[in-house]
């Protein structure tokens, strides 16, 4: 695929498959400051806006990426292109996750404005607890046939957070906000190996198809 095909891709899917998702995001976060104050909060308060609400950002970016290929007649048009539909799909996913990352870093810097105890940390730890839960619909989504089994998926990990704190340990979405200092990487690498893995195994039931 040479540059100009890949900004074309981009392009046709930023005008035509983006929107309404990215419209979902931002929604999401306009709607945060609603349930959770984003004025004058000390450090562990100031992480709960981002881990415990905007995270659902990653499910409304992350989870539609293979939408588009779950309807059979654009599948066996875009089988018929020259380019792989997974490639196409993989432009998806870095788009969306650039997008994710920066709603994420605009509200973080909206909180700083409002005089909350925000650092880099809170920045991560959203992004991350965002990315992950992203990765999970993603995954249900494409193997499940339907965004709608992302989205539940998704939803029920998310509320499971609420009552399964020591059991999912480093897979806890909500770390910074229970009290935690650093950045919990695991779910940055676990979000970025479900990723790999669903476009792996899609690729191979492609080859066996």
């Amino acid at each position: 695929m040479d540059f100009q095909g890949l900004l074309k891709i981009t392009r046709i899917n930023l005008r035509h498959n983006f929107p309404v998702h990215l419209g979902i995001a931002v929604l999401i976060a306009l709607l945060t400051p609603l349930v959770f104050s984003i004025s004058a909060l000390d450090f562990t308060a100031s992480a709960q806006p981002l881990e415990m609400l905007l995270c659902m950002t990653g499910t409304a970016l992350l989870t539609p990426v293979f939408l588009p290929e779950q309807n059979e007649n654009i599948r066996d048009v875009i089988r018929s292109k020259r380019t792989d539909y997974l490639a196409v799909c993989l432009i998806r996913v870095v788009y969306s996750t650039i997008t994710l990352a920066a709603v994420i870093g605009v509200f973080t810097l909206a909180m700083k404005l409002c005089e909350c105890n925000v650092a880099a940390v809170h920045f991560v730890a959203g992004f991350s607890s965002a990315f992950f839960l992203g990765a999970i619909g993603l995954a249900f989504a494409k193997f499940g046939g339907s965004p709608t089994v992302g989205y539940m998926a998704s939803m029920i990990y998310y509320l499971g957070n609420f009552g399964l704190k020591d059991k999912l340990g480093n897979f806890f979405l909500f770390s910074v906000s229970g009290g935690e200092r650093s950045v919990n990487a695991v779910l940055l690498v676990g979000g970025a190996v479900i990723i790999a893995g669903t476009f792996i195994f899609s690729k191979i039931i492609e080859k066996i198809k």
